[in-house]
C-alpha cells in the first residue's frame, strides 16, 4: 500500500497530466468531400466531409443518387460532381509543413454525351489557381510553383456546369515539393499523388 507522502505525489502527477492543453491531430492529407465555390471571394464557402465509405468511393450514402446530396462522390480516379453548384465534388489536400509545391493533373470527361465538367483548383491562401472544362476530352490542369505554410488547403473543386447527366470525371492529381526542406523533413514525403494515396476512413487504416 503507498504511504500517505506518496499518495500525494500521485495525485499531484495526475492532476498536472488532467491540466496540461490537449494538442489536436493534424488532420489528413487527402479529404474527400463537397461545397460550394464562392467566386467573388475565390474560396470554398464551406468544405463539408462525404460521410460515407462504400470500400471504393466516398458518397453521402449507400446508393447513388442520395435522396438528400444527389450524385456527389469521389473515388481513387476522379468521380461525379453533385446535381448544382452547392455540391461541388471537393478532394482536398492538407499541407503538412512549409514548403513550395508544383501541381501536375489532367482532367478528362469521357461521355459523348452532356456539357462536361469544370475543374478548380483553389488554395486558402491565395484563392483560385486555375479553371478548366472537360467536355469530351481532356484539359492539363497545371500549377508550376505554389508557396504554402503547414495547414494551407488545396481544393480540387469540380462542378456540374449546367446539367448533372453524363458528368462522370477522371482527375489524375498529384503535388510534388520542389524545394526540399522542413515540409520534407516533417512529413516524410516528397509527393502526394490523388490516386495512389486514395483511402477510406482513418481507422480503417490502423
Amino acid at each position: 500500500d503507498p504511504t500517505p507522502g506518496e499518495t500525494e505525489l500521485a495525485l499531484r502527477f495526475i492532476q498536472s497530466q488532467e491540466a496540461q492543453p490537449s494538442v489536436p491531430e493534424d488532420p489528413p492529407v487527402w479529404q474527400y468531400g463537397y461545397g460550394e465555390y464562392d467566386g467573388a471571394a475565390q474560396r470554398l464557402k464551406e468544405f463539408r466531409p462525404l460521410p460515407h465509405f462504400t470500400g471504393q468511393a466516398w458518397q453521402a450514402g449507400p446508393k447513388v443518387p442520395d435522396e438528400k446530396l444527389g450524385w456527389v462522390m469521389l473515388n481513387a480516379i476522379g468521380g461525379h460532381p453533385g446535381d448544382d453548384a452547392q455540391h461541388a465534388a471537393v478532394r482536398r489536400w492538407t499541407a503538412p509543413a512549409d514548403g513550395v509545391v508544383a501541381i501536375a493533373g489532367t482532367l478528362s470527361h469521357d461521355s459523348d454525351q452532356g456539357d462536361g465538367v469544370r475543374g478548380r483548383i483553389v488554395c486558402s491562401r491565395g484563392g483560385e489557381l486555375g479553371s478548366w472544362t472537360a467536355r469530351k476530352g481532356k484539359q492539363e490542369t497545371p500549377c508550376e510553383r505554389l508557396e504554402i505554410k503547414r495547414g494551407d488547403t488545396i481544393d480540387f473543386i469540380a462542378d456540374c456546369r449546367q446539367t448533372v447527366a453524363h458528368d462522370s470525371f477522371n482527375w489524375s492529381s498529384a503535388i510534388k515539393l520542389l524545394r526540399p526542406g522542413s515540409m520534407a523533413r516533417n512529413s516524410g514525403s516528397t509527393e502526394w499523388n490523388a490516386k495512389q494515396d486514395f483511402s477510406g476512413p482513418k481507422e480503417a487504416l490502423k
